[in-house]
């Protein structure tokens, strides 16, 4: 009897240490006050999180460990980071003090160890009489500051800064008049992709949407770009209006820009397949597929409604859309049928907020 309880026991020691089965969650937040991490195969709301701030604008930067989502709140001015277990404020960085206001159009990233926190701030001094416009800046923070966070360091920034995203070479890459690398140590800042300078004489300048920093799955910053193509330098006749794109592997540093289609729909965010980078998915009022090698629409289907947040599974097999409203469309992503609907508890909409996809044990 003693051996077969002993043996009992071993078994369930060794189930219990099994690794918990790999599975996908997406991280989002809704109005007024909610985070929420779904299970993203099962289309339900695994943690609902009740913060304690206004979460408006709802950017999200996750860390490494995918335990802490750092959000831009506050109407554009302060950082929270929420314990995604415990529902927990557990980092807070209060950017505006006395007379200086400054706000953070969507740049938050986390450094690729954790450690650091990063925003792009733009400053006011706000006088009697009207604001005196400042230099912007990069704001580093130490992740273990607490809820009373202070920058370690901070470096004059170009202007217009909107996503950022960390490579494993410790880069900070920032969109802003150019894709910026930035030695976030120094502060030293070179060009990675030139948009506003790009040598392209029969182009106009792009037109680039920044808002919604996702990409993680396929570890990459990947940004769409429009233009105009003339049928000379003289840019005297149009040609084409165009759709590309322009990323920085987070893994290598290579960047790429490139077109890949003629602008027929509006696209407010995409995302490419993690295992087929080939595959390019936008969205909008419609959901796009894009063949990029061939430079060919595979597919479009009409939605419900906008969206302003695209993202995908890890196997690549589902795309999801969020923002806008207070629901999240599934998709097959090879026929682009509507496959599910999750909605969000609390009824309040996601607006502008980032739709993270993250991926759990192993």
């Amino acid at each position: 009897m003693r051996n077969l309880i002993a043996a009992t026991a071993a078994v369930c020691l060794g189930l219990s240490a099994l690794p918990a089965l790999a599975k996908d969650l997406i991280v989002t937040v809704a109005k007024p006050d909610r985070l929420y991490v779904i299970d993203a195969k099962a289309r339900t709301v695994e943690t609902d999180c009740k913060l304690d701030f206004n979460l408006i604008p709802g950017v999200i930067a996750m860390s490494p460990d995918n335990r802490i989502a750092y959000i831009l709140a506050g109407r554009w001015e302060n950082v929270y980071g929420v314990d995604l277990e415990t529902c927990e404020t557990v980092f807070s960085a209060h950017q505006s003090d006395g007379d200086i206001r400054r706000k953070t159009i969507a740049s938050l990233a986390v450094s690729k160890d954790g450690k650091e926190v990063y925003t792009v701030r733009n400053p006011v001094r706000i006088l009697a009489d009207r604001y005196e416009v400042l230099e912007p800046e990069l704001a580093v923070y130490d992740t273990s500051a607490g809820l009373k966070a202070e920058p370690v360091r901070t470096f004059p920034a170009p202007r217009r800064m909107t996503v950022m995203a960390t490579g494993r070479n410790g880069m900070l890459y920032a969109a802003g008049h150019e894709i910026y690398a930035i030695d976030p140590k120094t502060g030293e800042t070179t060009i990675k992709i030139a948009n506003k300078s790009w040598d392209r004489p029969t182009y106009s300048g792009p037109d680039v949407l920044a808002f919604w920093p996702i990409g993680t799955q396929a570890d990459e910053f990947m940004l769409l770009y429009s233009a105009a193509v003339f049928t000379d330098e003289s840019q005297s006749e149009l040609a084409d209006f165009i759709w590309g794109y322009e990323s920085v592997d987070l893994t290598t540093g290579e960047s790429e820009i490139e077109d890949f289609a003629s602008f027929e729909v509006i696209m407010f965010s995409a995302i490419r397949d993690p295992n087929d980078k080939s595959k390019l998915y936008g969205v909008y009022t419609q959901l796009s597929k894009h063949d990029l090698e061939t430079k060919e629409l595979v597919k479009r289907v009409d939605l419900p409604h906008t969206y302003y947040c695209i993202n995908i599974s890890s196997d690549g097999k589902e795309i999801y859309v969020g923002g806008t409203n207070d629901d999240i469309g599934v998709y097959d992503a090879e026929t682009l049928e509507r496959i599910g609907e999750i909605l969000l508890p609390s009824g309040g909409d996601m607006a502008a907020g980032t739709m993270h996809v993250i991926s759990t044990g192993s």
